[in-house]
């Protein structure tokens, strides 16, 4: 279906697709997930020590933290590991083992930080591949418990650099704040800079998947390739459930879960939502379509 001028009177696609019950309890374990590294984040500290902000650069598309060398993130993810790591096994039994010989690698060996960091945040397959070897450990598991204490220590950085996140400067994919992508989307209401124009049709706004800060980015446009043809461009959603959405592009083939939360007084919390959508996510890959950021819910196959 090609998106309507007008969202809310959107024809039904997809069948009435409420959470399966068999996949609460891994619904329940990834909210518990979010939890914990919201308080692991709270724990530590919000400054971003060494940061100049320039706001040409900004606008050129550099993220606030893109120029923060893994050193200097090291000690809060240090911190953060030995938060995190303890419990982690709680929620995930299955990864217990694993994120216990990464919490113990990293407290005898704190000189692994750094290079943790710098391959999580180039995708260096082989440097993964060789420090999950040097602690003895899956890849897999590496980055998933890294990933969550990395998550932490750049949600305390967002406390205080979300305030020089300008959306007005940024209208891209990716988090102004820390470069990541984002895990789904919100559309809602925002006031106008006058207070007294409301945008109706709602202001889509992504939320990063490490971070959790929250960008606006323009409503009509794959957030993947920037396709703009609304001809290219699907919305997605199940009878009855119309605030459940799939954006999909037909010209890359990616899609984003979106909520939306226009004319609606209903709390969300978007470090827990994408979890409990993962419905969508298997209705969007029965299609063909794949999800702009890889999750250890969304990945199906």
């Amino acid at each position: 279906m090609r998106i309507p001028p007008n969202m809310s009177r959107a024809t039904p696609d997809l069948p009435d697709l409420p959470p399966p019950a068999q996949l609460a309890a891994v619904i329940d374990r990834f909210a518990a997930l979010a939890g914990l590294r919201r308080k692991a984040a709270a724990a530590l500290p919000d400054d971003a020590p060494g940061l100049a902000y320039d706001a040409d650069r900004f606008a050129e598309g550099r993220p606030l933290l893109a120029d923060t060398a893994p050193e200097a993130l090291a000690p809060a993810f240090l911190q953060a590991a030995s938060l995190l790591f303890p419990e982690l096994g709680d929620i995930f039994p299955a990864q217990a083992r694993d994120a216990a010989c990464l919490g113990q690698a990293l407290a005898m060996r704190p000189r692994l930080a750094a290079p943790l960091l710098a391959a999580l945040a180039g995708g260096d397959e082989d440097d993964i591949v060789a420090l999950a070897d040097e602690i003895g450990i899956p890849p897999a598991a590496l980055v998933f418990a890294a990933r969550e204490a990395l998550s932490a220590v750049l949600r305390a950085r967002a406390r205080t650099l979300s305030l020089l996140a300008d959306d007005a400067l940024w209208q891209r994919p990716s988090c102004p704040v820390c470069g990541g992508p984002p895990d789904c989307g919100m559309l809602k209401e925002q006031s106008e800079p006058t207070e007294f124009l409301i945008a109706k049709s709602g202001r889509l706004f992504l939320h990063c998947a490490l971070c959790g800060h929250q960008w606006r980015f323009p409503r009509l446009k794959c957030v993947a390739c920037g396709e703009g043809e609304q001809e290219q461009l699907d919305v997605l959603f199940p009878a009855g459930r119309d605030r459940e959405r799939i954006h999909a592009c037909r010209s890359c083939g990616h899609y984003l879960i979106v909520l939306n939360r226009v004319e609606s007084a209903r709390a969300t919390d978007l470090d827990t939502a994408p979890a409990a959508l993962i419905h969508l996510d298997a209705a969007a890959q029965a299609r063909g379509f794949a999800p702009i950021c890889d999750t250890p819910w969304n990945r199906l196959e």
